[in-house]
C-alpha cells in the first residue's frame, strides 16, 4: 500500500481488488509503465484488469489488450476517503491542463458525497445556486479546503462572504500568467475584506510553462511582499513519461530545482532573500 500524505492523500497510482477484477487508478502520466507492470503481474495472478484516472483517459491505446478502461468507477475515495466532486469538467481551455480534454465543459452535480476536500475543477465557473448549496453542505465540516484551487478571476464579493461561513482549513488561488495579477490581488484583498487572514490564503504558481524565471520571480515574491505564500508549481507535460524532466524554454533544469527547493520551503527561508539563496 502506497503511504498516505498529508491531508489523506495516497502517493503513486492506486490498485485494489474486487473478486476476480483488480482495478488501477492512475491520475499522472509518469505512473503509467509503473502501473502497466503492475497489471501485468496481476492479469498473471489470474485477475482481470480494470484501469482508470486522468492518465489512461489521456491514453487508453497503452492499455490495450492488458485491461479494461471502459466504465464508470468512482476511485476518489481511495484515492482520499475525505474527498468529493460537487462537479465536473471546466470552461477554461488552458494549455497546461488536462481537465478540459478528458472531462469537458463544467457540469453541475445534483447529487455528491458531503466530505471537507473539494476537488472541483472550477467551483466559481458554477451557478450561484450550486454554490451556495455546497457551502450550506459543508457547514460543520472541519478543515474546509478546495483543493484544486478558486478561480480568482470568478471570486465575488458573495464567494467571498459565503466562505466566512465554514470551518476553512485553507483557500487556494492560483496565478498562472503574469497578465493574471491585478485579478489575484483583488481577489486576496476581496478575500481579506472579509476576515479570511492571508495566514489561510495560499496561492499555485505555476512555473516552467510560456513564462521566464524573470516573470516567475515576479509572481513569488509578489506574493511573498504582499504577505500571502506562494506555493509553485513546477509545469509537467501531460504525456510526461518522467517527473520533472521538462525544461521550458527559457529555463534551465538548476534554476527550476533553485526556484522549488526555495519557493516551497519559505517556512524555513523566508528570512533570506530568493537571490541569497540560489547559487550564483
Amino acid at each position: 500500500m502506497n503511504p498516505r500524505r498529508r491531508n489523506n492523500w495516497l502517493s503513486g497510482f492506486i490498485e485494489w481488488t474486487e473478486t476476480n477484477t483488480a482495478f488501477l487508478s492512475i491520475v499522472f502520466s509518469w505512473q503509467m509503465q509503473e502501473a502497466y507492470q503492475r497489471a501485468v503481474w496481476l492479469k498473471a495472478q489470474g485477475f482481470n484488469i480494470r484501469a482508470g484516472g486522468p492518465a489512461v483517459a489521456m491514453r487508453r491505446d497503452f492499455w490495450t489488450g492488458i485491461a479494461k478502461v471502459s466504465g464508470n468507477v468512482d476511485a476518489l475515495p481511495r484515492h482520499n476517503p475525505n474527498a468529493t466532486f460537487t462537479s465536473r469538467g471546466c470552461p477554461r481551455k488552458c494549455g497546461f491542463c488536462i481537465v478540459p480534454k478528458i472531462e469537458g465543459d463544467l457540469i453541475e452535480l445534483d447529487e455528491w458525497p458531503i466530505r471537507p476536500i473539494v476537488c472541483d475543477n472550477n467551483l466559481l465557473a458554477c451557478s450561484k445556486n450550486h454554490f451556495d448549496n455546497v457551502i450550506n453542505k459543508l457547514k460543520g465540516l472541519k478543515k474546509v479546503d478546495f483543493n484544486q484551487g478558486l478561480d480568482a478571476r470568478l471570486l465575488t464579493d458573495h464567494h467571498a462572504n459565503r466562505l466566512t461561513e465554514i470551518n476553512l482549513e485553507i483557500v487556494r488561488l492560483a496565478w498562472d500568467h503574469i497578465s493574471l495579477e491585478n485579478k489575484i490581488i483583488v481577489a486576496i484583498e476581496r478575500l481579506v475584506g472579509v476576515g479570511i487572514p492571508k495566514s489561510k490564503i495560499r496561492v499555485y504558481v505555476l512555473i516552467g510553462f510560456n513564462d521566464t524565471p524573470e516573470d516567475a520571480l515576479y509572481r513569488l515574491q509578489t506574493l511573498k511582499d504582499f504577505g500571502v505564500w506562494p506555493s509553485p508549481m513546477r509545469y509537467q507535460p501531460l504525456d510526461a513519461v518522467r517527473r520533472n524532466d521538462h525544461i521550458g524554454a527559457n529555463w534551465s533544469e538548476p534554476q527550476l530545482k533553485d526556484y522549488m527547493r526555495y519557493w516551497s520551503r519559505l517556512y524555513w527561508l523566508e528570512h533570506i532573500p530568493f537571490e541569497d539563496y540560489v547559487c550564483p
